[in-house]
């Protein structure tokens, strides 16, 4: 008979220890984090119905990736306009490269004419890109802390944000998308300057510029701290130090050389070429007829860059600098808070109490993050890269983010939060070592999970879903007794339908005109809320929104 020898008793620290030592357990507990966000909200197959920019950026989209077809030479506009003879005018909104239109029409093909099932499919998209962001910031700080622990602590607190949250099912290239393409660049950023890997940085570069602009935000300053780098490096050499004019032309070389400088003329290369693709469609799309400097795209961005007088003259309040920086720290402060913390956040905008606490602590965690990246070594490039993007896209897009109903681009300054829950990660592990890191990570789950579940609470209502699924049913039976091509004029709407851009994607393919627009040409249809009394409607069954010819209509109620 063999005597087994006592066990020894596991203590707190051998259990920590072995915690630490299981390299698959943080980013299984990132996954089952993330999970949470499928299964607590069930908002997902129809619009909210309220006021703001959600419901308009993801019924905007809709619409576009509706109406993208080769028929219309995948031109991206939300609605058709009719005329009195030949071709309908386009709504166009071609800011943003096709990418994101194009792999959220593959999400929804599948589902045919179901208009809930598309807006299902869409947001089940857009949390993959939530997801598949967080994982790229886990795999990125990976790399640069010390932890794997530190990594999934700071990823977990920045994600549970209340607008990262909010917007981390909005239908839109502008949010949830953009963050993923900068991140999956700042991923190939760091493997980059730890391995030298620059076909892989040149790839995802490329990738992310398919997605949305905001990619170029972190670039910018990761490029001119790279040649900075460059042309300060010390060279051997007496000839060097002694030859001005030796060196200036090592100076030059050094740069045309430059990786960095690759890359950025790289990346401007192929964003000229998406712009060039949008400015065609639109040329095309018009007839040929417009000039280049009166295309949407082209009107757009001098809009957005301030070139345009309007905003100054409209609204010149929110471009005063002090408001504007306000506004910008207000959002860093939001972006660094999770909504577990944050009882008071309304999704429209944060006009609460918490005010002036969310922007001193916005300023608070821009000084924070600047003093600790003086102290991370080989590593501040890279940080300090990711810090400073959402300032490199907010101060020159100025006359856009500037705008309060723009709250979503708060999201350009998950860098702030990522780099400042890392930096303090790191000061506490290193000043109290293994003790806390574990208990950190699982406190950061928590708040993670309980963060999703409030924000779902927030999203979900009853009275709200009952209503959105009886004008789905609606404008389903709609399209049912209409063809596309027809011209639909659109009279009263019911109150939950919060915005127009909901209506363009029900009625996709249909020529739309709204009552308060005179009509080139007469409509076919009438949609209304209104019943009209002694006329049969054709959508006899419907509860909310009544369809009907547009002479029987017109004759009902001009009759003396």
């Amino acid at each position: 008979m063999t005597l087994l020898p006592p066990k020894t008793p596991k203590t707190a620290a051998h259990k920590l220890a072995s915690l630490q030592s299981r390299a698959w357990l943080p980013p299984a507990l990132l996954l089952l984090a993330l999970s949470s966000l499928f299964m607590f909200d069930g908002s997902r197959g129809y619009f909210r119905g309220t006021e703001g920019i959600h419901d308009q950026l993801s019924a905007k989209n809709m619409a576009i990736v509706e109406n993208l077809s080769i028929d219309h030479h995948f031109l991206t506009f939300i609605r058709q306009i009719p005329e009195a003879g030949g071709k309908p005018t386009y709504d166009l909104y071609s800011r943003f490269p096709i990418g994101s239109y194009a792999l959220i029409k593959l999400a929804i093909l599948p589902f045919g004419d179901g208009l809930s099932a598309k807006i299902y499919a869409a947001r089940m998209l857009m949390l993959l890109f939530f997801a598949a962001a967080a994982v790229m910031a886990y795999l990125a700080l990976r790399r640069l802390a010390s932890s794997r622990w530190i990594a999934l602590t700071a990823v977990l607190l920045a994600f549970s944000s209340p607008y990262c949250l909010y917007y981390g099912d909005a239908i839109s290239s502008e949010t949830i998308v953009d963050i993923f393409g900068a991140l999956l660049v700042f991923h190939g950023m760091v493997i980059f300057e730890q391995e030298g890997r620059f076909r892989q940085l040149l790839f995802k570069t490329c990738i992310a510029l398919l997605l949305g602009w905001h990619v170029y935000a972190l670039l910018l300053p990761f490029i001119a701290f790279g040649l900075t780098r460059e042309l300060v490096r010390p060279t051997s050499g007496a000839s060097y130090t002694s030859n001005t004019l030796y060196r200036l032309k090592h100076s030059a070389l050094s740069l045309l050389r430059s990786r960095y400088l690759a890359l950025g003329v790289v990346a401007l290369l192929f964003g000229v070429f998406m712009l060039t693709l949008n400015f065609t469609n639109e040329y095309f799309a018009f007839n040929r007829e417009t000039p280049l400097t009166e295309l949407p795209s082209f009107q757009s961005m001098i809009y957005r860059t301030g070139v345009d007088s309007f905003l100054r003259e409209s609204r010149p309040n929110h471009l005063a600098w002090r408001e504007f920086m306000r506004r910008q720290f207000h959002r860093v402060g939001a972006m660094s808070l999770p909504y577990a913390f944050s009882p008071s956040f309304v999704a429209r905008d944060l006009r609460t109490d918490m005010q002036r606490f969310l922007v001193i602590l916005g300023i608070s965690a821009c000084g924070a993050s600047l003093i600790g990246l003086l102290y991370v070594g080989r590593h501040t490039i890279l940080l300090g890269s990711l810090a400073l993007s959402g300032f490199c896209w907010a101060l020159p897009m100025r006359h856009n983010t500037a705008l309060p109903h723009h709250n979503f681009e708060a999201l350009l300054y998950i860098g702030v939060a990522l780099t400042l829950f890392s930096l303090v990660l790191l000061y506490l592990y290193r000043l109290m070592g293994d003790r806390l890191i574990v208990a950190l990570s699982v406190a950061a789950l928590l708040i993670f999970a309980f963060s999703a579940l409030r924000m779902s609470q927030l999203n979900n209502s009853n009275q709200t879903a009952e209503l959105q699924k009886a004008a789905i049913a609606d404008f389903e039976a709609i399209r049912n007794k209409t063809t596309d091509g027809t011209a639909i004029r659109i009279n009263s709407m019911p109150r939950f339908i919060a915005t127009r851009e909901i209506i363009y994607y029900y009625l996709s393919g249909r020529l739309i005109l709204y009552e308060a627009v005179p009509p080139e040409r007469s409509p076919d249809f009438i949609v209304t809320s209104a019943r009209a009394d002694g006329l049969a409607s054709l959508t006899p069954q419907n509860r909310r929104v009544f369809l009907y010819e547009w002479n029987d209509y017109h004759r009902h109620i001009t009759k003396p």
